[in-house]
């Protein structure tokens, strides 16, 4: 199963913990940012058998793990080892430009971090108007 909209921080024991509760977890692969070899926000959580993964979609899908609301989806399937998230950071695409500030996803996105008064007056030692 896919799982998405991940907290940057919540952890592989905290994923086996909750999804344990549908049934026994066969195996967790976070999703990594390629380069960092971070969590990304994603993952993937096989189960043993198909009525478990079911028991997943209906009672955990929607719910809130480290602040943050997951979505569960069926999964195509996917190779052997560890996952890389798409884009050139790694991470969905979307989250470097986004604008809002989300403290699961590490602050602003990384294209719209507020910008310094020495970086918006270049050549001012104070930070002031020159």
């Amino acid at each position: 199963m896919y799982i998405g909209n991940l907290s940057f921080y919540t952890t592989e024991e905290q994923i086996y913990e909750l999804f344990s509760k549908c049934g026994d977890v066969k195996r967790v692969v976070m999703g990594l940012d390629k380069y960092k070899k971070t969590p990304c926000g994603f993952c993937f959580i096989e189960y043993y058998n198909r009525a478990d993964a079911e028991a997943c979609m209906r009672y955990i899908n929607g719910t809130r793990l480290d602040d943050r609301i997951i979505r569960s989806d069926w999964d195509a399937g996917f190779s052997e080892g560890r996952q890389y998230g798409r884009g050139k950071t790694g991470g969905q695409v979307r989250d470097e430009y986004r604008t809002d500030y989300d403290s699961g996803r590490g602050g602003f996105g990384k294209n719209a971090q507020p910008k310094s008064a020495v970086q918006m007056f270049p050549g001012s030692t104070t930070g002031g108007i020159p």
